[in-house]
């Protein structure tokens, strides 16, 4: 009997260090992500993996790259890791002189299933994988993770974190008489023309970010004679990434998409010749206005149009017959795609 039991756990062992070897791995590093108006600073956070193991996530001194943006990168462990099942955060909030922490379970299948499929990359048409996972914190104790790779970025999950205490001993050893609000004011503190926007706000933009993350049903569309829709993307305030291009722009369907933050469109002519329009940044208060007066239950197109000379352009928001002008745009924002 003693032998039987033996025998059990032995196979026991086995097969969990099977499991362990056989769980597949990829290429990717962690990242942070802050508001670029509120910055923020990682006092400790993980992303952790079945096995026990983790990494850490980095963060600079005082973070605003922006909401969706890639922040700190540090090369860490293996070339290829596990998708993590966990990720617990504490951060500063500066503008909020406060602390605030969380810790969440991951939605590892989901997570699995987009490094799986991977994304196909515009210039080579070659397969590649999610290479970075970030993690985005905001006042109010917002956190938002996502998955980036070539031209995809998508969320994997909004998460709210909490109020805590970390004593500015620990905080910043090298000065542990500092006192909190000074300190935080002084990290706070950004550029001339980036104060004078967050003046202008009046004061921090509590649930901002979760309205970032409403949905409508849009597409992109070219009206130009004579022109081929080659390739669309679009970076979405909700952090949000994707590009069409090939089949997927053949069928060009209407989908549940975050309000654009950024547009490009590249059109090709019958020699081949490719030309790139951007529209970088989109007006925030415009295009929310057009978004938000559409009928919900009605698809909405972004139409870039003009003459096959590229004369008369203009950018379009477009709901059945009801046309309506984009103008806080630039439309001279154009090259060719070589």
């Amino acid at each position: 009997m003693k032998n039987y039991f033996l025998h059990i756990i032995l196979l026991i062992s086995i097969t969990t260090s099977c499991q362990k070897q056989m769980e597949e791995k990829f290429e990717w590093l962690p990242t942070e992500s802050a508001p670029q108006l509120y910055p923020m600073n990682i006092y400790n956070g993980h992303l952790y993996f079945a096995d026990g193991g983790s990494v850490y996530i980095p963060s600079s001194g005082s973070a605003h790259n922006g909401w969706g943006y890639d922040g700190s990168m540090h090369t860490q462990g293996e070339d290829l890791k596990p998708v993590p099942i966990k990720l617990d955060v504490t951060w500063a909030s500066f503008t909020e002189n406060k602390f605030y922490t969380g810790s969440w379970d991951l939605p590892k299948e989901k997570m699995l299933k987009l490094f799986k499929e991977g994304v196909i990359y515009y210039p080579t048409r070659t397969k590649e994988t999610y290479t970075q996972i970030l993690v985005g914190c905001a006042p109010g104790g917002v956190v938002v993770v996502w998955m980036r790779g070539a031209g995809s970025q998508v969320e994997i999950g909004r998460y709210q974190a909490h109020e805590t205490h970390i004593a500015m001993s620990d905080y910043v050893p090298g000065n542990p008489t500092a006192i909190q609000k000074n300190f935080f004011n002084l990290m706070a503190k950004l550029s001339p023309e980036l104060e004078d926007i967050r003046k202008k706000k009046g004061g921090i933009e509590y649930g901002l970010w979760d309205s970032y993350r409403k949905k409508y049903k849009w597409r992109t569309r070219i009206e130009i004679p004579n022109y081929v829709f080659e390739n669309t993307s679009f970076h979405m305030f909700n952090g949000e990434k994707e590009e069409l291009f090939d089949e997927p722009l053949k069928k060009n369907e209407f989908k549940e998409r975050a309000v654009p933050r950024l547009l490009d469109f590249i059109v090709a002519d019958s020699k081949g010749k490719r030309t790139v329009f951007e529209f970088k940044y989109l007006d925030e208060e415009e295009i929310f206005s057009l978004f938000k007066q559409a009928d919900a239950t009605q698809p909405i197109e972004i139409v870039l149009r003009m003459n096959e000379d590229f004369s008369n352009r203009s950018l379009i928001f477009k709901q059945g017959d009801k046309e309506i002008p984009i103008k806080k745009v630039d439309l001279d924002n154009m090259w060719e795609y070589k």
